[in-house]
């Protein structure tokens, strides 16, 4: 009995000093490259192996953020609208070809004469024009209303622009794609796209919301622009973005949202099939 014992004190000894050598060697990075703040974790489908979150709310603060602190996530938002239209075509709301201007069609111009499916509108098959929180819109453009009237009427605007070259994997590298996709969730399911991530978030146990969480709380993580200032005000292009880049999520809750795909290839995930989860991970060449 003492010989396990013995061996049992070896091992987690052993451990924690690995684990104290990853930390001090994440936080080392995070210094040299001057990031404010930063969260790792480690995972396996069936268990956390290391999860901790280094550094301040923003630059130059005494603050320090723990689990609890919220990260806006950016593009990795588009995973979360990913699997939002994998349910909803699981629930024969919607199907992966249905066509965008069929659920638009006072949105069609001369630009774009070939109907834009939603499995190519996620997975950027979609020649469209670029778009993102710092692309230019014309002061003389009235972008009114609720958040998804909005998102309409800049979709409305940007269907007429010339669209981005393809890159060397043949992909369309534009952020409308989601926006454009993200209407369609929303008409086929005749929920906001805000309802549907609540939803989600719900019968996944986890908590994703919108936008960059200090502008709710101050004590949260900030963003930071390129001169790493912290950004205290809203960028409405962001709001018009959501469907694309604009969720925010602790990372305990972000780390369950991925391991429940590790999971999920292995026919135990919450919501989709496994053969769903498949082709989400690994169904299309060069993005997925």
């Amino acid at each position: 009995m003492k010989k396990e014992i013995i061996i049992i004190l070896i091992f987690l000894l052993s451990f924690n000093v690995k684990a104290q050598v990853f930390s001090d060697k994440i936080d080392s990075i995070r210094t040299q490259y001057q990031i404010p703040a930063l969260g790792v974790a480690v995972l396996s489908s069936d268990s956390i192996l290391e999860m901790n979150v280094y550094g301040t709310d923003k630059i130059h603060s005494d603050s320090k953020i723990g689990l609890k602190n919220r990260f806006h996530i950016g593009s990795n938002t588009k995973a979360v609208t990913s699997f939002i239209a994998a349910d909803l075509v699981s629930k024969g709301k919607i199907s992966w070809e249905t066509g965008f201007f069929s659920l638009f069609p006072e949105l069609k111009t001369t630009q774009n004469e070939a109907d834009f499916t939603l499995i190519n509108l996620i997975n950027f098959k979609t020649p469209l024009t670029s778009f993102s929180y710092d692309t230019e819109i014309p002061e003389s453009l009235q972008i009114t209303g609720t958040n998804q009237e909005q998102r309409y009427k800049i979709a409305k605007y940007l269907l007429g622009k010339k669209s981005v070259n393809k890159n060397e994997d043949n992909l369309y590298l534009t952020n409308l794609g989601y926006v454009l996709a993200g209407l369609m969730l929303e008409k086929a399911s005749h929920k906001s796209y805000n309802l549907l991530v609540d939803e989600l978030s719900k019968n996944l146990g986890i908590i994703f919301q919108f936008g960059s969480p200090n502008l709710k709380d101050k004590m949260q993580t900030y963003g930071h622009d390129s001169q790493l200032n912290p950004i205290n005000t809203e960028n409405v292009k962001l709001n018009w973005l959501l469907t694309a880049g604009n969720l925010n999520i602790s990372l305990p809750d972000y780390s369950l949202f991925i391991q429940n795909y590790l999971l999920g290839i292995k026919g135990k995930g919450k919501i989709l099939k496994q053969n769903v989860f498949d082709m989400l991970l690994f169904g299309f060449p060069k993005f997925s």
